[in-house]
């Protein structure tokens, strides 16, 4: 009987070991994924921020790219003023001219 006593209390105290060792596998498997949750919500916020960068950045580069346009289209208008006035002088010229 104290042999079957004895081995009780081995397999209770084996069966304790274990359950110690789980309890440590469970903790570590536990801040593993509060590790990994950390590090999501990070990733999330980094990309977050990438986003409203890149959303600054393009409207940036449309301002940029409107503003080149205009200035295009005020360069093409300030080049087609001057040809007609050089024409419009040259036609003057050559009324003088002919006086």
């Amino acid at each position: 009987m104290s042999a079957e006593i004895e081995q009780l209390v081995m397999e209770h105290l084996e069966m304790g070991a274990m359950m110690e060792q789980l309890n440590t596998q469970f903790s570590e498997a536990m801040s593993f994924i509060g590790l990994l949750c950390s590090a999501n919500t990070i990733s999330r916020d980094i990309m977050f921020d990438t986003n409203q960068a890149l959303d600054t950045t393009r409207a940036q580069v449309m301002s940029l790219r409107r503003a080149q346009q205009e200035a295009l289209a005020r360069e093409r208008d300030r080049n087609l003023i001057m040809e007609t006035m050089a024409a419009k002088i040259q036609e003057l010229e050559r009324r003088l001219d002919d006086k």
